[in-house]
């Protein structure tokens, strides 16, 4: 990671957004909001320090795209303006940067939105406070989520999914699922479906691995966060197995680190 980080900077183009590789003067390479605010966004939530001359430039970069003051126009097959301001909105939210009138120039239409703006959504909505009818918004955001939510068998699926492979963006159904279970994990109302969600963002794997680099990040980010959160307590109890003959345990309290059967499971 300091290797990394070392490079940062010098990826940097003059209005603090990053480019996939060092911008040369005489090419007018200019960086891209949306890498700009992955790497915000997945730093902060791997708990993954940048340089604090390089973030505060990247920050003020991605503020200054929502607010319209710098432009960043690229190819792409469908009009992504405003997910990528929400990417964008969502990243400035993790330092306090968003407010809610930077929500101005997007339209508010999160039911036509793909999965992976309408999970920022949900997440600058919890941040970011002022914003008007934030706790009806916050329930309508929910909803629609849930309503997308399809398990076959136990893999977890959208009904969107076809429509949510953004691929210029960086986004995918298996980095949504990941990208969902991150933004539920605290969340009461969600605690139920959290098992079944891992489960089933576990099972959309090939060859143990998902599609993308990106979202076998948010995947990796989603399953430690998880464990920590649910599985941190020490094993204990006592599992019993009998096939037939005498009944083999495991004390798990006493030997944790053991998977072989008490030598006298009588006691």
């Amino acid at each position: 990671w300091p290797t990394v980080v070392a490079q940062i900077p010098t990826c940097l183009d003059s209005d603090g957004l990053a480019n996939y590789f060092p911008p040369r003067a005489e090419d007018g390479a200019r960086g891209s909001d949306r890498l700009t605010a992955y790497l915000i966004a997945a730093t902060h939530e791997a708990g993954f320090a940048l340089p604090p001359a390089a973030r505060d430039r990247m920050l003020v970069g991605l503020a200054a795209f929502v607010e319209g003051r710098i432009e960043r126009r690229f190819w792409s097959p469908k009009a992504d303006l405003d997910v990528r301001k929400l990417a964008a909105l969502e990243a400035l939210s993790r330092y306090g940067r968003a407010q809610p009138k930077m929500l101005g120039s997007i339209n508010l239409t999160p039911n036509l939105w793909p999965t992976a703006a309408l999970i920022d959504w949900l997440s600058i909505l919890r941040r970011v406070e002022g914003i008007p009818e934030r706790a009806k918004r916050i329930e309508e955001a929910q909803q629609i989520l849930r309503a997308r939510l399809t398990f076959a068998g136990t893999t977890l699926r959208f009904s969107t999914e076809d429509e949510d492979f953004w691929w210029w963006l960086m986004d995918s159904a298996d980095a949504n699922a990941a990208r969902l279970i991150l933004a539920t994990l605290d969340e009461p109302g969600w605690k139920e479906d959290l098992p079944r969600l891992v489960v089933g963002s576990l099972a959309r794997q090939k060859r143990g691995a998902w599609l993308t680099t990106t979202a076998n990040l948010w995947g990796s980010l989603a399953l430690d966060k998880f464990a920590a959160k649910f599985e941190a307590e020490k094993v204990g109890g006592r599992s019993s197995a009998n096939t037939g003959g005498a009944a083999q345990s495991l004390d798990w309290s006493a030997k944790p680190e053991m998977l072989t059967p008490l030598e006298n499971p009588s006691e």
